[in-house]
């Protein structure tokens, strides 16, 4: 009788079914046991402590490491209660940070080795003129302003004959932008005052002298140039630093670039 029931094909699946239960239930309860287990390794403390050096300049105190500790160990659990709720998925700015992250990781994949100084010189020669030392000009103005005036170059011209060379910043009228200009570039001033007005000023005589009046975009101006410097030819030496930065952008630009095609062909895209 006993062996009958050994044989018998419902007690032989009640005890299959059993030990697939007990075993789900264990590995279950493993798995739940590592996922509520957080293990911080002697080096990830060491490292949050360089961390705090680098941001504070001093080591940290015994609190201060345990208070990095505690911190660490809040950040990982909230983490992981996040995932564990699926707040991860379909929320833009994961997304973004995502995307962000990996073309980070593709930009120093590109730029994992220094650039060869051959290279770096052969990109400046072929990019002279991106890294010329741009027209700068030091000049003082006084505004006449055509809304406030009937005539604004007539009473410009007026104050030019009788100007008190120490009495200059009160003259005129008031100006949003500022009276004097330092070493400022033809740029800047074209997209202060208008192209007509940074041509005049780049052809005057640094002197000293008060003079005009000039057009601008806001009305008429008398203007004294202090110093007027072309635009001068680069030297590799003096632009190195921007050859790297620059040479090191575009190889980063062109490793995305390359990936991303990469990626592409091992995608099918369907769209409506």
């Amino acid at each position: 009788m006993r062996h009958r029931w050994l044989k018998d094909p419902l007690l032989a699946f009640l005890l299959v079914g059993a030990g697939v239960f007990a075993v789900e239930s264990a590995w279950r309860a493993l798995q739940r046991d590592a996922e509520y287990t957080i293990v911080v390794a002697p080096a990830e403390v060491e490292r949050l402590a360089d961390l705090w050096q680098a941001q504070t300049g001093r080591a940290p105190t015994a609190n201060e490491r345990q208070a990095l500790l505690e911190e660490h160990v809040r950040e990982e659990m909230l983490v992981r209660e996040a995932k564990r709720l699926r707040l991860d998925e379909d929320d833009a700015v994961v997304r973004r940070r995502l995307v962000q992250k990996l073309s980070f990781l593709a930009d120093d994949l590109a730029i994992g080795e220094p650039a060869a100084q051959a290279d770096l010189r052969r990109y400046f020669e072929a990019n002279r003129e991106r890294f010329q030392r741009p027209a700068v000009v030091t000049f003082s103005h006084i505004y006449f302003s055509p809304e406030k005036r009937e005539d604004a170059r007539t009473d410009a011209e007026r104050a030019l004959a009788v100007l008190d060379a120490d009495a200059w910043r009160s003259a005129g009228d008031p100006f949003m932008l500022g009276r004097t200009y330092a070493h400022a570039s033809l740029q800047r001033v074209r997209k202060d005052f208008g192209d007509e007005f940074a041509a005049a000023v780049a052809s005057e005589p640094a002197d000293g002298a008060w003079r005009g009046p000039l057009a601008s975009a806001y009305g008429q101006h008398l203007v004294r140039v202090d110093a007027n410097t072309p635009a001068r030819n680069p030297d590799y030496a003096a632009a190195k630093q921007r050859v790297v930065a620059e040479f090191d952008a575009e190889r980063r630009a062109t490793a995305n670039r390359e990936y991303f095609e990469q990626l592409r062909t091992q995608y099918v895209i369907e769209t409506p």
